[in-house]
């Protein structure tokens, strides 16, 4: 499904590596600093991203109050849903 992101959190590395659907061969993109894009590279469709340096640029989740998980799933539209609810309110 293309609404599922799975992700695989390297602790060592400290990257974050974030695939729509099942991970795949993808050109990338650099967006900004330590932000790559993963693109397909016929369709050029968005098919993941890699955040290198991931706690520095998300602290709030390397404060021992969140541990990221090492891998996991989640549903991106659900979860843009969820956040346009909450700006709405």
């Amino acid at each position: 499904m293309r609404n599922e992101v799975q992700f695989h959190y390297d602790h060592e590395a400290d990257v974050l590596y974030l695939s729509i659907g099942k991970p795949q061969r993808a050109k990338t993109i650099e967006i900004g600093e330590d932000f790559v894009l993963r693109m397909h590279p016929k369709s050029k469709r968005v098919v993941g991203m890699t955040i290198i340096n991931f706690s520095k640029h998300f602290p709030q989740l390397r404060s021992g109050r969140y541990d990221l998980p090492k891998n996991g799933s989640f549903n991106a539209a659900r979860l843009l849903e969820q956040a346009l609810i909450v700006q709405l309110q």
